[in-house]
């Protein structure tokens, strides 16, 4: 079996929201008209930032949210009369809004940017960015509608941001995450992630574990070249965690762990196999710099002694750094 991270269906995860593109490619793809919907400004507190889309199809279906449930369907009516005119429209909803049925209950004022003209094949650059791991933004002038895809390759992405007529959407690459040991909590770790929407990856020495994770609908892999592989394809999207109980199997694989670009690097132990771990790293010449990217003990919850709590507080460990560099929102 050839090394994959494992992409689950675009409508499952917590994140699938967080990327409509998919929906607006097969609406277009079926010959529906379609409109892009982007929270382009915010004045006061909201559940959503700058950045956060929705898309709609003539016909009325629509992926993603832009609120907390109060404005999506307003959003769905006045994105169809937007596609039927074929014009664009720059729309402020609740604070200073003339728009007085549509309450929105924190206050805010949001607005909203309704793009009916975004092509297929822009779109498609898109998609294409992403599926190949570069990060990618979507330039629009407010005024005229026009925009621009442009692409990159690594580092921290910026926020999406309105400047003057202008609004940047910044599109990462989906988030990564390798889990390399073995025992329950690699697959309760899995597990959570898949829910999330994350890719991923498991590569174990132990066949029982191989064996769970399969039972689960999970890939896992072993083997010197599925590890190389697996650890030659992180990048600054991804999240790597070392799960294992015999720490002497773990050098090794942590040396060539630090040196990816990895945005998170968790592993499992105390404070006092920290502490020898550390010791190991300086031995083999690892500077303090690289040895603090270590997240150990692992996890946000203190002392957590169960899969179930060690396992959610991986993965919240995970997310907030990459909400700090922007993969998340």
């Amino acid at each position: 079996m050839t090394f994959v991270f494992q992409r689950f269906d675009t409508d499952a995860g917590l994140l699938a929201d967080e990327d409509v593109l998919p929906h607006l490619d097969r609406w277009q793809s079926e010959g529906q008209r379609t409109a892009l919907v982007t929270l382009v400004g915010v004045e006061g507190g909201a559940p959503r930032e700058p950045g956060a889309q929705m898309a709609v199809a003539e016909d009325g279906r629509f992926a993603g949210y832009l609120s907390g449930g109060c404005l999506e369907a307003a959003v769905v009516l006045e994105a169809q009369a937007v596609i039927r005119a074929g014009e664009n429209r720059l729309i402020r909803y609740g604070k200073g809004s003339p728009y007085f049925d549509v309450r929105l209950s924190c206050g805010s004022g949001l607005d909203l940017y309704f793009d009916q003209g975004l092509g297929a094949a822009q779109v498609r650059e898109l998609l294409h960015c992403r599926a190949t791991r570069r990060a990618s933004s979507l330039r629009t002038s407010l005024v005229d509608g026009t925009s621009i895809v442009t692409s990159g390759s690594s580092g921290t992405l910026p926020k999406s941001v309105r400047q003057g007529q202008y609004f940047t959407r910044h599109y990462p690459p989906s988030v990564r995450l390798l889990l390399l040991g073995s025992g329950p909590l690699v697959n309760a770790i899995a597990a959570m992630a898949k829910v999330s929407g994350l890719e991923i990856a498991i590569w174990s020495p132990d066949a029982a574990t191989r064996e769970q994770a399969r039972r689960h609908g999970l890939m896992a892999f072993d083997g010197a070249d599925a590890l190389h592989r697996s650890i030659e394809a992180l990048d600054h999207a991804s999240a790597a965690v070392l799960v294992f109980h015999d720490h002497e199997a773990e050098p090794d694989i942590l040396a060539r762990v630090i040196e990816t670009e990895s945005f998170y690097i968790g592993v499992l132990g105390n404070h006092a196999v920290h502490r020898r771990r550390l010791e190991t790293l300086q031995a083999k010449g690892f500077t303090a710099i690289a040895r603090t990217r270590l997240h150990a003990p692992v996890g946000t919850i203190p002392a957590a002694k169960s899969k179930a709590t060690l396992a959610a507080g991986v993965l919240a460990e995970i997310l907030t750094k990459a909400k700090i560099g922007n993969l998340v929102a």
